[in-house]
């Protein structure tokens, strides 16, 4: 699932952005790539937004507390989300799509690049392949399409929620605030389920595109997008 409309707000983890605090113990040790939020995410920016479903600068999805009373009431399998809040603590009604289902490394992918990645992981550094255009020659840019291909996935695993994190982060992390870095962790891609893309249509959200992901399940009772 992506979202493909101009991203609303901050949600980073650097002192001078909203000084999010993560869990390192179980990331990367040199980049810092698979820490875990602690506590509610801190946002700046975000103020009577008139959307049920947006990204933050940082790569966070939000979506409204309307969004996520509908998505609960369908029987959606998104788990207990929190809400978030603004960088001063006080709580917003709007809540972090997140998820503690992560996704095995794809066997195959297209449409990322690789820049700068982390030697050691090699998790982070994944970014939207594009073949760019030309202005003058009025020639466009255009998004290469993503491809995720699994050899192996457990049913009885994708049944458990309609949202998955992918084991590959976009971006860059960085554990340290050095020179021209600033402290952030790259974040996976959102996998949705075939049931979580048609509650999107039903309740009308608009600025996603979805593409589908292959795997070995063949029919696959728990589509994913």
């Amino acid at each position: 699932m992506k979202y493909i409309s101009r991203p609303i707000g901050e949600s980073g983890e650097d002192k001078e952005s909203c000084s999010n605090k993560y869990d390192t113990s179980i990331a990367c040790k040199v980049c810092g790539t698979g820490a875990k939020l602690i506590g509610n995410l801190r946002t700046k920016g975000i103020k009577n937004i008139k959307k049920n479903l947006f990204s933050t600068m940082d790569g966070d999805i939000i979506i409204s507390d309307e969004l996520y009373i509908y998505l609960n009431k369908n029987n959606a399998k998104i788990g207990n989300l929190k809400c978030i809040v603004d960088f001063k603590g006080k709580q917003l009604p709007y809540f972090h799509l997140t998820t503690g289902f992560n996704l095995p490394k794809a066997n195959e992918i297209k449409g990322l690049k690789i820049e700068s990645q982390c030697p050691i992981c090699k998790r982070n550094g994944y970014f939207t392949d594009a073949i760019i255009g030309n202005l003058e020659r009025n020639i466009p840019t255009v998004i290469k399409q993503l491809k995720l291909r699994y050899n192996k996935l457990d049913n009885n695993f994708l049944l458990q929620s309609d949202v998955f994190n992918t084991w590959e982060c976009l971006g860059l992390s960085n554990l340290k605030k050095e020179e021209n870095k600033i402290v952030r962790y790259a974040r996976p891609l959102l996998v949705v389920s075939e049931n979580f893309k048609e509650l999107m249509a039903y309740y009308g959200i608009k600025d996603l595109k979805f593409e589908p992901i292959e795997s070995n399940l063949d029919p696959p009772h728990s589509a994913l997008s």
